[in-house]
């Protein structure tokens, strides 16, 4: 496989809180490859987004706090970069599409001359030329009659319009690199698959690399090349997205697979759940975070955190007792 174009190695991000340090994202290594879609996957405050964030150090400073790592883009490492440095790299070479458009945008602006802001950072185009990429882009994600909708303001236009204004503006430079952080969650399904159907054409058509956060493994099997599975703030499993379907190792990845409303529908069985919930990260159990939950745990569980190892060529867990063969029908957690 080539260079990435992207390495992540150790980053840890903790959060100063009235009741202690939170470390929100504790080890974290992942890489991403040019025109391949990594998904980053796992419940609700497992450090999915603080990930995304802190590559780009959006997150305030205060609370938050980079403790430690590398990101790693065109052989330097974004970590050490001054503000005005990272400014030139961030909505260029590397973008950010977000969860919620309506938050993202300003309401005061129309759409056409936000994405025209970013266009005079970040090139040398006239007014003009500006003015006809920000329509041809606007025509790119699908948005109908651009020069109107230029002059529209967020709230005019539907949840699925501005998720599209919003991958117009972060395609304007067409970058390298492309995070997206749960870009569907508040659409509705419809909208959702059209929405991954143009961010996949998209990414064909400039080649980009696709760091993609998300919760619904229905969204993952649909677009992934790799997977990487977070728990707690830790990576607990990567694999191409074959292996982590096909075959997982982590008693977590497997937990996560059982809960998948469609695997449950056509027998009438019940729906899993995996017992318990994400550990509170102020007081972290000693040893392994799952094993409070995990029907595999043993005393070494409870005195040694596992660490992430190779298994096979393109995949790894940390686990002291990974699946390796067949998984007993009642056992997901």
């Amino acid at each position: 496989m080539s260079e990435p174009v992207l390495s992540v190695r150790g980053l840890r991000t903790t959060f100063s809180t009235d009741a202690g340090v939170l470390p929100a994202v504790d080890g974290v290594d992942l890489e991403l490859h040019a025109g391949e879609t990594l998904c980053v996957v796992g419940e609700s405050g497992c450090g999915k987004s603080v990930t995304a964030l802190s590559i780009l150090r959006l997150l305030p400073e205060p609370p938050a706090s980079i403790e430690a790592g590398e990101v790693i883009f065109d052989g330097c490492n974004l970590l050490e970069l001054s503000n005005a440095e990272l400014r030139k790299i961030r909505g260029s070479r590397i973008a950010m599409v977000f969860q919620e458009p309506m938050t993202s945008l300003n309401p005061v602006f129309s759409v056409g001359s936000q994405i025209d802001e970013a266009l005079k950072i970040h090139t040398d185009l006239t007014r003009q030329g500006r003015r006809e990429r920000v329509e041809e882009l606007l025509t790119l994600v699908g948005i109908p009659a651009p020069a109107e909708r230029y002059r529209d303001y967020p709230h005019q236009l539907s949840g699925g319009m501005r998720q599209r204004v919003m991958i117009a503006m972060a395609l304007s430079c067409e970058p390298a690199v492309l995070i997206a952080d749960e870009p569907t969650t508040a659409l509705d399904v419809t909208i959702q698959a059209q929405i991954l159907e143009l961010l996949a054409s998209l990414q064909e058509r400039f080649h980009m690399a696709v760091l993609l956060i998300t919760h619904d493994l229905g969204v993952v099997a649909e677009t992934a090349n790799r997977v990487a599975v977070l728990y707690a703030g830790r990576v607990v499993e990567t694999g191409t997205v074959y292996e982590i379907f096909g075959a997982p190792r982590h008693p977590y990845t497997v937990g996560l697979m059982k809960a998948m409303p469609g695997r449950s529908v056509g027998h009438r069985a019940p729906l899993h759940v995996i017992p318990g919930v994400v550990p509170d990260l102020r007081d972290r159990p000693e040893g392994c975070s799952f094993r409070e939950r995990c029907p595999r745990a043993d005393a070494v569980c409870a005195e040694m955190d596992p660490e992430l190892e190779a298994w096979g060529a393109e995949s790894a867990v940390a686990c002291h007792h990974p699946y390796v063969d067949e998984r007993p029908a009642g056992e997901g957690g």
